[in-house]
């Protein structure tokens, strides 16, 4: 299903699900620590959200979303909220935290892998290199 079929409606309803998602995510990184807060967003859902998006196009979407408005998502934020959207449909991602190649700064980058497969948020990896995952295998 592309997300052009879907009601007006319907994606101003994952749209705000997303940035409480995004707040939630904010708020967690700041009182608990980072395997605490993927192991929360990782409990499964009460209910499996229908209809189910292919995980890329959801993690444009979680772009788009997070253009919009004046708070500015980093990518590890926007990472949690992709990997908590893609649990609400069943699929159950794994949070990747990468460092650069050559190690000149410290700037880490986040991104979600399904199956071993990177599926966001863009730009994925961005040439960095897997420093840790989580939930640890």
């Amino acid at each position: 299903m592309t997300l052009d079929s879907f009601p007006m409606l319907w994606k101003i309803r994952l749209a705000l699900r997303m940035w409480g998602l995004l707040f939630v995510a904010k708020l967690a990184i700041s009182i608990a620590p980072l395997p605490r807060v993927v192991d929360y967003l990782l409990r499964p859902p009460r209910r499996i959200c229908t209809p189910r998006l292919d995980p890329l196009q959801l993690s444009r979407i979680n772009e788009r979303v997070f253009r919009l408005g004046p708070i500015h998502a980093r990518c590890l934020t926007r990472s949690l909220v992709h990997l908590r959207c893609l649990c609400t449909q069943g699929d159950r991602g794994e949070l990747v935290i990468g460092l650069p190649p050559t190690v000149h700064t410290s700037d880490a980058h986040a991104w979600v892998e399904l199956d071993g497969r990177v599926v966001g948020p863009p730009p994925g990896t961005a040439g960095h290199v897997e420093f840790v995952r989580y939930p640890r295998r």
